[in-house]
């Protein structure tokens, strides 16, 4: 496949009735340097075959069983050896300037330090999932991610006008529904071990939910910063967000709209996030807004959710593993502490 300057990658499960609407809104890009490279992860419904058939300008590589997320973007970024790359949900309506947008920052020499991009997510409604019909909001899905004192991470400005948000900023990373990469940033924060014997962009072990988080963290670690482009528009479909004004009630209610796999996983990988990459120092200075977000955490997990108690012990089993890593990510740091505690601060 000929090379382009920048790879858009999607990874798909069932997605059949999203495909058109979001690879017709990636083709009609006023940029045009880029190959599109779907990842279909044993899908049932002819994901796959719909889009070979439709889009032949499209790559498809076609998994044997479901990998999930992680897994299966890794295999994108090392199919296609891109100078960017960008991940890109199935569920996403890009605006005909985005791509363009997005690469006059990351091409300009003020924003060389930048390893990650990302503009202004609004929230996309399905209306009829049969024939993926949707409608476009003006309500915010995401302007990238923000870390709060509890070590929660939320996406700013969720459920806002879209107006609120109209200044190009600093943000610690992006939702991994639509963000672009610089390779060279992606290259620094591999993780290579015995763990990860092919070398791991996202963490696979996370398998899905918050690998997007640790990986934006491992960026800011090793000195990549991470653009907000307000300019640059999306749409997204999703189900639920949290944002810093979530309260308990909606937080409670959003979590049991989330899948029995989904609420195991958000639960032990926000565990993997802390131990792998805060601060030590860190976790004590902000220990009593962590204690007291976990313990909550815990009593309602205990009360509602008992199978997934089962996810401490799986972190203990991991004990190993977490070492490694985040020996492997504080060796390399290029910030410190402080560094974190300015962006929660």
């Amino acid at each position: 496949m000929e090379s382009s300057k920048v790879t858009i990658q999607i990874v798909t499960y069932n997605g059949k009735h999203l495909m058109a609407s979001c690879l017709d809104s990636i083709l009609d890009q006023t940029y045009r340097d880029f190959k599109v490279l779907v990842i279909d992860n044993a899908s049932q419904d002819g994901t796959a075959e719909f889009v070979r058939n439709n889009y032949p300008q499209v790559a498809v590589f076609e998994n044997n069983k479901n990998h999930a997320f992680a897994k299966a973007n890794n295999q994108g970024f090392r199919l296609l050896r891109s100078e960017y790359v960008l991940m890109c949900n199935q569920d996403i309506v890009l605006e005909r300037d985005w791509l363009e947008k997005i690469i006059a920052e990351v091409e300009n020499e003020k924003y060389s330090s930048f390893g990650s991009f990302g503009g202004k997510l609004l929230k996309l409604k399905l209306i009829n999932a049969e024939i993926g019909e949707l409608e476009k909001t003006d309500r915010i899905d995401s302007c990238g991610l923000k870390l709060l004192k509890s070590h929660r991470v939320v996406e700013i400005g969720s459920g806002e006008d879209q107006s609120a948000y109209d200044a190009r900023d600093e943000v610690f990373g992006h939702s991994g529904a639509l963000v672009l990469y610089r390779r060279q940033a992606l290259e620094d924060v591999i993780i290579k071990d015995r763990f990860h014997p092919s070398g791991d962009y996202l963490d696979s072990n996370f398998v899905f939910y918050k690998e997007d988080v640790d990986l934006a963290w491992r960026l800011q670690l090793a000195g990549w910063r991470s653009l907000f482009v307000p300019d640059a528009v999306a749409y997204h479909i999703r189900t639920f967000s949290g944002s810093e004004k979530t309260g308990l009630q909606e937080m409670i209610a959003n979590r049991f709209k989330q899948s029995r796999l989904a609420r195991y996983y958000s639960y032990r990988n926000h565990l993997l996030l802390l131990l792998e990459n805060e601060f030590f120092s860190n976790l004590i200075y902000y220990f009593p807004q962590i204690f007291w977000y976990e313990l909550k955490k815990l009593a309602f997990i205990i009360v509602a959710e008992p199978g997934n108690l089962k996810a401490l012990l799986e972190v203990a089993t991991m004990w190993s593993q977490i070492k490694k890593k985040r020996r492997q990510s504080m060796s390399s740091a290029k910030v410190a502490a402080q560094y974190v505690r300015d962006w929660i601060n």
